[in-house]
């Protein structure tokens, strides 16, 4: 009996470190996926950045479906990232982006990734946006596009871990819009 559990436990040991292993594959690709999505995004890789984003976000369906989402636990914080650029990138496929959208909402509010991640990607994917991320610059102002319910901005922001929408479209300005 107990060379039985013996044996168990080490099948146990070694099919955790599979996943760790597996885990481990997994935190690199994804971060030479960002890094080549932005390479190409800044045209330093000779590559066109259309065809790499149907690329990449077909992997990334395939990576949740096979794991879930990479989530900072399981990939590093780094690759949860990288993954969250990769379906930010896939404007061409919407229907990819909502699904992906609906996987991070309750990771996002259980804090089991970056809430302000999931923010991001809905106001991109919708109209009006509900955190007021999405915008333009006019002169050195940023200027965000519709949100819904502007009076509860704030409170969304707050919920999704984000700074308030005036101190963000101030950063914004400087970053983006070359305000001094």
């Amino acid at each position: 009996m107990k060379k039985f559990f013996s044996i168990v436990f080490l099948c146990a040991l070694s099919s955790f470190s599979l996943a760790n292993d597996d885990y481990s594959s997994l935190r690199q690709e994804l971060i030479q996926m960002m890094e080549l999505d932005q390479r190409t995004l800044h045209g330093k890789a000779g590559l066109d950045f259309d065809n790499l984003r149907v690329k990449q976000a077909n992997r990334v369906q395939q990576i949740v479906t096979e794991f879930g989402w990479p989530t900072p636990d399981m990939v590093g914080t780094d690759a949860s990232q990288a993954a969250w650029i990769v379906v930010q990138h896939a404007d061409n496929d919407k229907e990819f982006q909502y699904r992906m959208l609906k996987i991070m909402r309750p990771l996002a509010l259980e804090g089991k990734i970056n809430p302000a991640n999931y923010a991001y990607l809905y106001d991109r994917t919708h109209s009006p946006q509900l955190y007021g991320t999405q915008g333009k610059c006019e002169g050195t102002d940023f200027i965000p596009f519709p949100i819904q319910d502007i009076e509860d901005i704030d409170s969304r922001r707050r919920e999704m871990k984000m700074t308030l929408a005036q101190a963000y479209w101030d950063m914004a300005s400087e970053r983006m819009c070359g305000r001094k």
